[in-house]
């Protein structure tokens, strides 16, 4: 006669993992992946926040690491740094109007236009007055170009589909 706990292959090797198989609603799943905080190698955990589920590390508030919930699997949000002070670029909303703003506000002032998802890329048209470089805003009715260094420099242009429009020099007198 056999033993309930007997190593033979194919059988169960005991009397309570045979129990458990013969259950319907059993269900051997694979192993849980965890995953670790890159700031202070505490596990992550599954949250869920205001703009829905994220990742933060299970240490939280001494560590303040969060990271997107993608696919199942924490992915940091890329960063965008101000043009002007390298600080981190928030992504804003405005009634209609979306546009990325810096984090340091109101000590820099400095707004770039969404262009879908991303902040649009800035360093292409240079103020002619100060140097610094135009960035395209949208006013109540419709677009312009401003200098980055605002209120500093009140230099504007047109916009003209997405382009500055050039002022033309006055002839001398």
């Amino acid at each position: 006669m056999q033993d309930k706990d007997s190593k033979v292959p194919g059988l169960p090797a005991s009397h309570w993992e045979q129990e458990f198989l013969e259950q319907a609603d059993a269900h051997i799943k694979s192993a849980k992946v965890r995953y670790r905080c890159p700031k202070c190698d505490h596990l992550l955990v599954l949250k869920t926040g205001a703009n829905g589920d994220f990742w933060g590390c299970e240490s939280y508030p001494i560590c303040n690491y969060t990271a997107n919930h993608e696919n199942g699997k924490p992915v940091r949000a890329k960063r965008y740094l101000c043009p002007a002070c390298q600080s981190p670029l928030r992504k804003k909303t405005f009634k209609d109007n979306t546009f990325w703003g810096c984090s340091t506000y109101p000590e820099c002032k400095v707004t770039v236009e969404d262009d879908n998802g991303v902040p649009s890329s800035t360093k292409k048209y240079p103020c002619r007055v100060c140097g610094h470089y135009l960035v395209r805003k949208k006013s109540k009715n419709s677009y312009f170009w401003g200098c980055i260094t605002y209120p500093k420099c009140t230099n504007t242009l047109n916009d003209d589909k997405g382009l500055p429009v050039l002022k033309k020099k006055r002839p001398s007198a």
